[in-house]
């Protein structure tokens, strides 16, 4: 927890030392990313990523208060690898940032939720170990992702936990057979709807300042909301991409 700090702290390091801003990151936990508009974080994190112990020291401030709030903790560490690296977090996902690294968003859920329905997220921010990434800034890709097909494969390799869907990258995700020889205006079809899905879904959680959860659960199973006739838009050119017919 000696990582998490105030926004209150952000502002005043920022303010003392503009470089600071590099290591101090929105940090999603996965709830937020259900309740609240575009799942945008609560909690700021001190992130030193895989720096060396001298290069993370440059950034004074946030390297004291992780000398004083989290190295004690770490000298009493059963791993050897965490008492000597004291100022990184002890699993880095460097192939996720990787991944990340080029893109301006990916696309995020929590890993237990009622929908498991993926959403922008900034590659600015910093996802924890409770939300699913997919590394991809395609409209194409969130389409297939957020379709009845995919929505039916997660629902049979699901886990469960309570009346959630408990989204587990192995089964939900690597499993999961994209279509394979879809034609160009499909693709394009299927990026042009789901984009208009999010513009949507964009401007009535701003309007409403509700979560992606709250506005599934208002208006997805209204027929008459345009969320759902949108679904079902994007729900048919998916079925064209696999050359599936209804029956």
């Amino acid at each position: 927890m000696g990582f998490i700090i105030t926004e209150e702290q952000v502002n005043t390091w920022i303010k003392k030392d503009a470089q600071n801003k590099d290591v101090l990151k929105l940090f999603s936990m996965g709830s937020n990313l259900a309740k609240n508009p575009h799942g945008k974080p609560e909690r700021w994190i001190i992130d030193f990523d895989d720096m060396s112990l001298e290069d993370a020291s440059d950034y004074s401030l946030p390297f004291e208060h992780i000398k004083t709030t989290v190295k004690p903790e770490r000298d009493n560490n059963r791993m050897k690898k965490r008492r000597l690296i004291w100022w990184q977090f002890g699993v880095n996902s460097l192939t996720m940032r990787k991944q990340l690294n080029n893109l301006n968003f990916c696309f995020a859920l929590p890993r237990v939720s009622k929908w498991a329905i993926f959403i922008p997220f900034l590659s600015t921010w910093l996802p924890g170990d409770k939300s699913v990434i997919v590394a991809t800034e395609d409209y194409y890709i969130l389409g297939i992702l957020t379709s009845r097909t995919h929505r039916t494969w997660m629902e049979a390799q699901k886990s469960t936990l309570k009346a959630d869907i408990a989204y587990t990258p192995k089964t939900c995700f690597e499993t999961f057979p994209f279509p394979q020889n879809p034609t160009s205006e499909t693709v394009e079809n299927i990026r042009q709807i789901m984009t208009q899905l999010h513009d949507y879904r964009t401007q009535q959680m701003e309007k409403k300042q509700w979560g992606i959860t709250k506005l599934y659960n208002a208006f997805f199973d209204e027929p008459s909301s345009k969320l759902y006739q949108l679904h079902q838009q994007l729900d048919n050119a998916v079925m064209e991409a696999y050359h599936f017919k209804s029956e």
